[in-house]
């Protein structure tokens, strides 16, 4: 009797289980999710193979950089001979393949020629470079969305002026606004310092943590100043014109013959008017890596960007590549959080509904 019971409760689970695994894998918003990851894995896959084959199809040998000058020719070609096989470049292309998703798999990203591995070079700096990229977009996001629907709401002369200076700030050159920042509040008025991520004599690992805080924040201050002031008025001049239109749509002109409130008239359009602010993230987190690797540059922040500037000048192939591929594998994650933030926010992607 007891057996029956067991069976029939354990036939019960099973039932259960295999009822909720078929809801879950069939509702639209797990569907969503799986597709996205299907298509941003394959993005990956594919942009690593050409990182693994376009360095290798190039003229020239990164092992040549390696081997000092003066070298005599018997020497010279048992050293080149000695570092393809130590950097495993003497395997043929296919055996290069398969051991490069080998290593990467273990997080391994080979050795940069100063003979540290690449993956602790490069996860050094990684963290100064997101320091920088994720609070300059959720700031800029919010903030621009903000001042472009208070812009629409008010019209007039004020909502143009915003409405200018938004575009100029956005369209500026970032570089060169860089550059004219850098000169007036460091170098006119030294507010600010003139680069570097920590002063000259600060060694960060002797420091507790909250002096290595307040000794980076004046240093971090004009990079992230920047960026956050381009990317604020592309934000606002977006968020100006949907807000506008949203303003002029049936559904407000009929709320507001209904006498609904400005506010809430207000809260409706910048609800709509937002989602599509939202599609535009992938778009602009791509940009604003690009643009702070730039801005590593030129403040001489610590981050990828001036590591890859670093790798280059000193014609470091590996290290070179580790940068360029911990970028892209950034990019793709952001990109794939993005897309799934805004499946959590737009209704017709959790309800399976066509727009």
């Amino acid at each position: 009797m007891k057996n029956h019971q067991t069976k029939s409760k354990d036939r019960k689970v099973r039932n259960l289980n295999i009822y909720v695994m078929k809801r879950l894998f069939t509702h639209p918003f797990v569907k969503f999710v799986l597709k996205k990851a299907v298509f941003y894995l394959i993005v990956a896959f594919i942009a690593l193979t050409f990182i693994f084959l376009i360095p290798r199809l190039m003229p020239g040998n990164p092992i040549d950089q390696m081997i000092p000058p003066g070298t005599t020719d018997a020497g010279r070609l048992a050293l080149k001979k000695e570092l393809a096989k130590y950097f495993g470049l003497d395997k043929p292309l296919l055996e290069q393949y398969i051991n490069f998703w080998a290593n990467l798999l273990r997080g391994n990203l080979g050795l940069s020629m100063g003979f540290r591995p690449v993956s602790t070079v490069v996860m050094e700096k990684l963290p100064y470079t997101l320091v920088l990229v994720i609070p300059v977009l959720l700031v800029g996001f919010f903030v621009g969305n903000w001042i472009g629907a208070r812009a629409a709401y008010m019209k007039g002369k004020q909502s143009e002026a915003i409405y200018f200076a938004s575009i100029l700030t956005s369209q500026m050159p970032f570089y060169w606004f860089a550059m004219v920042l850098l000169f007036l509040l460091a170098v006119r008025l030294p507010i600010f310092p003139t680069g570097g991520t920590f002063s000259p004599r600060f060694i960060p690992p002797l420091h507790p943590p909250i002096e290595v805080f307040l000794d980076a924040l004046p240093h971090y201050s004009l990079p992230f100043l920047t960026l956050l002031i381009i990317t604020t008025g592309g934000w606002a001049s977006g968020m100006r014109s949907m807000t506008l239109y949203e303003l002029d749509s049936g559904y407000i002109l009929y709320a507001r013959q209904l006498g609904f409130r400005k506010k809430k008239l207000m809260s409706y359009a910048r609800r709509n008017a937002i989602l599509p602010q939202f599609t535009g993230l992938n778009v602009n987190l791509n940009n604003l890596i690009g643009m702070t690797m730039i801005i590593e540059m030129v403040f001489r922040w610590d981050g990828i960007g001036l590591l890859a500037l670093n790798a280059l000048r000193s014609r470091d192939y590996f290290l070179i590549l580790g940068t360029f591929l911990v970028t892209m594998v950034v990019v793709i994650i952001g990109n794939f959080l993005v897309d799934i933030a805004y499946g959590f926010l737009d209704p017709r992607i959790r309800t399976g509904r066509e727009g």
